[in-house]
């Protein structure tokens, strides 16, 4: 079809109004383009802004949690296990304690950033070489059972057979010379007494003449007595008892009084005490303030039942892998580090306690003078120590520091307040337990210095209430394999190594770059 007479004029008035499109387009793009830029621009400050208003990530703010690794802190228990079955499936300080050592040392020196030094001490090691004896003869003849019956107490003298031996009564626990005085060639038969420690009266008897001493135990006790027979604080030099030391319950121990005139007794004990050479390891940092030192503590040795994995691998390993972490990523603390491995803990805190005793009070052995170790005791702002991280069927605890002494117990309210503060920003069930003795922060508050640390409890029976709160197992020991040979990798629950390595962690890094340590120990600021 052929267009109408008017189409060329509809076609000159579009091609003129197309030129005028494009003319406005060409004079106002800049403009439009200049406008979008500012709104694209404003929308990404907004969003910058609103960005950083929300909360970040629990990892971004306390990101040296996160850097721990539990896989790592599990190689160190693998090589502590390996350890420990070249050496009798034990690491007790006659045993695998010092190849123990030697792996800490060459894994600070290769990967970690501090100075460390090696300090000797003697641990007096008592054994049980064959089950030990106890029967009565006369008027009443019996033969007692052990673990029962009857117990040889640790530090109990050397092995012995006596034969026929009488017996005498001895009053007042054995505390008074004028009470011993008819114990020569006969065994002492004694009721503990508040009035001397039972090493005090066991070695007075000893010095008196007594061939043998039986402590008698109290009557709300179900077993006889494994108490150490040895001075608490035991150094070298101290005495050491050298006659059987042995405990009966209540029963027997009236029985034994009751028919003291007209009775013997039979012992046989196959005993020994080795006084042997052991060691610390320091490792102190190289940054920070040393008149502020944060000093972080785990126990090396196990005991010689048993690997040790959990007590204390699982703390040693953690306070390894804690110091190589912080080395690896470059921290630098505010408050200088130093940490410490102690050895025979399982012994009686020998190791910590021996640290305690050559810095705070200036005693010295043999090897003191070639061991210096860079550290004076009034540099030591605070003592952290862990010591069983990993129970099976574990709580999370946190030493309670109302139980430190009045000079060390503000500061150590404040290091359980860090800790307090971990487990309540991760929402983590706790509990507070005590913290008046079994492990190496005892020196410490002993000595004026606060202290404080996490556990996951030892032969304790968690309760139903417990089992509520925490998960696990009702009626059943946190840990059932606590000083048995069944400690190993497998008695390691790695949910609770997780959780406590990382409060480990947080207190160490917390603590450490805190500018005013002293002023927060003080009580002076709040958590």
């Amino acid at each position: 079809m052929d267009p109408p007479e008017e189409a060329p004029l509809i076609q000159l008035r579009r091609a003129e109004s197309a030129t005028t499109v494009s003319a406005w387009w060409q004079s106002k793009s800049r403009d439009v383009l200049s406008l979008l830029t500012v709104l694209l621009l404003l929308g990404i400050g907004l969003g910058i802004w609103v960005y950083g208003t929300l909360p970040t990530s629990d990892q971004d703010e306390h990101p040296h949690e996160y850097a721990l690794s539990t896989d790592r802190i599990r190689e160190h228990l693998t090589k502590f296990l390996d350890i420990a079955e070249k050496h009798n499936n034990s690491r007790s300080v006659t045993n695998g304690h010092a190849a123990s050592a030697e792996y800490v040392i060459a894994q600070l020196q290769a990967h970690g950033d501090c100075d460390v030094h090696v300090q000797h001490f003697v641990s007096p090691v008592w054994k049980v070489n064959k089950e030990p004896k106890l029967s009565v003869g006369g008027s009443v003849g019996t033969e007692y059972i052990f673990e029962t019956d009857f117990q040889v107490m640790r530090y109990g003298g050397q092995g012995a057979t006596i034969k026929r031996a009488p017996v005498a009564v001895v009053d007042n626990g054995g505390c008074i010379v004028e009470d011993a005085d008819n114990v020569s060639g006969k065994v002492a038969i004694v009721h503990p007494s508040k009035k001397c420690t039972i090493f005090e009266a066991a070695f007075l008897l000893e010095q008196m003449g007594a061939h043998a001493v039986v402590f008698v135990r109290s009557s709300r006790y179900k077993y006889p007595s494994r108490a150490r027979v040895r001075i608490t604080d035991w150094k070298e030099g101290d005495p050491l008892m050298t006659i059987p030391v042995l405990s009966v319950t209540s029963s027997v121990g009236q029985l034994l009084k009751s028919a003291a005139p007209s009775i013997h007794l039979d012992i046989e004990t196959d005993t020994s005490i080795e006084v042997v050479k052991t060691l610390n390891v320091i490792c102190v940092g190289r940054t920070g303030n040393a008149s502020s030192t944060v000093l972080v503590g785990s126990h090396l040795d196990s005991v010689a039942a048993g690997p040790g994995i959990n007590d204390n691998g699982s703390g040693s390993a953690s306070t390894l892998e804690i110091q190589l972490t912080l080395a690896r990523i470059g921290f630098k603390p505010h408050n200088r580090l130093v940490f410490a491995w102690w050895g025979a803990e399982e012994d009686g805190l020998l190791g910590s306690r021996h640290f305690a005793r050559v810095l705070a009070h200036g005693w010295s052995n043999r090897w003191t003078a070639d061991e210096p170790t860079g550290i004076s005791w009034k540099d030591i702002a605070l003592d952290l120590n862990f010591d069983m991280l990993a129970s099976p069927n574990y709580i999370s605890l946190v030493h309670n520091g109302t139980d430190a002494p009045d000079n060390a117990r503000v500061g150590s309210q404040q290091i359980q307040r860090t800790f307090e503060a971990y487990f309540s920003r991760h929402k983590y069930p706790y509990q507070v337990t005590d913290m008046v003795a079994g492990s190496d922060f005892l020196p410490f508050i002993d000595n004026g210095v606060p202290a404080g640390g996490i556990l996951t409890g030892a032969g304790e029976l968690k309760s139903i209430d417990e089992r509520r709160e925490h998960g696990g197992l009702a009626q059943a020991p946190l840990d059932t394999c606590y000083h048995r040979d069944c400690d190993t990798l497998l008695n390691i629950n790695i949910d609770a190594l997780r959780r406590m390595s990382r409060a480990a962690m947080y207190a160490v890094h917390t603590l450490s770059a805190m500018p005013n340590l002293r002023g927060f120990l003080a009580g002076e600021s709040q958590f």
